[in-house]
């Protein structure tokens, strides 16, 4: 088994504001293992995002603030340190790819002076030996002629290149773990199936560990080694891509999974998911998917599940699951 890299346990992030507390994510755990990919699904505002931030310490403040819980980076606990040592981290031990590129690329800076400035932080290198290094970043994400892309500006590139960009900055101090929030989001279906093998192939040099935030279950199929469901702030299942889609067990995981569109099946309507989810201002007792579930019991109402592991590396939060 790979070294564990990164160790999330019971994280709890709130956002305060004059209605009252949003437990935007309650008591999430989970880890990642070098060279491993894991996934983060849901709906959206189910957490998936806040938890990414949580985890780089990037949440607005005053009114967003980390009130519990590990975020554990090779032994060291980030929401121990201090902040200036916390900026030291990110962008050399943990970067993040934001969804989209062009609210990550400053317009007035060329790509080769973005890329420069995190090498210069973080790598403390001579100038005569950045520039080969932001090279070296750029060829590492298929990006064609990069001696010639160093003088382009964010405008110049398409929404591809761009993305292939930020990916760049990124991975330019060889971080230990690299988040990416739904990064394909933005491309084509071509365009998305090229970056995916990309980051495959830039996994496979570097052995980095990725956390991948999508809505899109074709992704998580052939990114993905391993995934967490959330759902209303919390994780309700986890397990090996292959066994989820084979083997769901959460009524929620089963709901997504029969939302997606399916080729061999001729169905007259599309299966969706009946109601809302709760409000993070005011959830409900017991299992917060209860007011959703077709298979909820009294118990589901009034008592919270317990984590149950139901086979290797499989975990579930239900009262159906024994």
């Amino acid at each position: 088994m790979s070294e564990i890299v990164l160790r999330v346990e019971n994280l709890r992030t709130s956002f305060f504001t004059r209605r009252g507390e949003v437990k935007a994510v309650d008591g999430v755990s989970f880890y990642v293992r070098e060279s491993e990919t894991f996934g983060l699904v849901g709906e959206s505002a189910c957490g998936k995002s806040v938890t990414a931030l949580s985890i780089l310490r990037l949440l607005p403040e005053p009114a967003g603030r980390i009130i519990g819980g590990k975020v554990i980076l090779e032994g060291i606990n980030l929401l121990d340190i201090s902040k200036k040592a916390m900026r030291a981290f990110r962008g050399k031990k943990v970067s993040m790819i934001l969804q989209d590129p062009m609210t990550s690329l400053n317009p007035v800076y060329t790509i080769g002076d973005q890329i420069a400035e995190s090498v210069r932080l973080h790598q403390g290198l001579p100038d005569n030996m950045v520039q080969p290094e932001v090279i070296s970043a750029l060829r590492l994400l298929r990006i064609p002629a990069p001696e010639m892309r160093l003088r382009d500006y964010p405008f110049q590139l398409s929404g591809g290149m761009r993305q292939r960009v930020v990916g760049a900055i990124a991975m330019s101090c060889h971080p230990r773990l690299l988040i990416a929030d739904e990064p394909t989001t933005a491309l084509d279906a071509t365009i998305q199936a090229q970056y995916i093998a990309l980051f495959q192939e830039v996994q496979k040099k570097t052995q980095v560990a990725i956390i991948f935030i999508t809505h899109d279950f074709g992704v998580v199929g052939k990114m993905c080694h391993r995934v967490g469901v959330m759902y209303a702030g919390k994780i309700v299942e986890t397990a090996p891509t292959r066994v989820l889609f084979q083997a769901p067990r959460h009524p929620y995981t089963i709901a997504l999974i029969n939302s997606v569109p399916r080729l061999d099946r001729k169905d007259e309507r599309l299966y969706s998911i009946e109601g809302q989810p709760p409000s993070l201002m005011n959830l409900p007792p017991g299992c917060r998917f209860f007011p959703r579930c077709s298979v909820s019991e009294t118990v589901c109402r009034e008592q919270e599940p317990p984590e149950v592991k139901v086979g290797d590396e499989h975990l579930v939060s239900c009262w159906k699951v024994k």
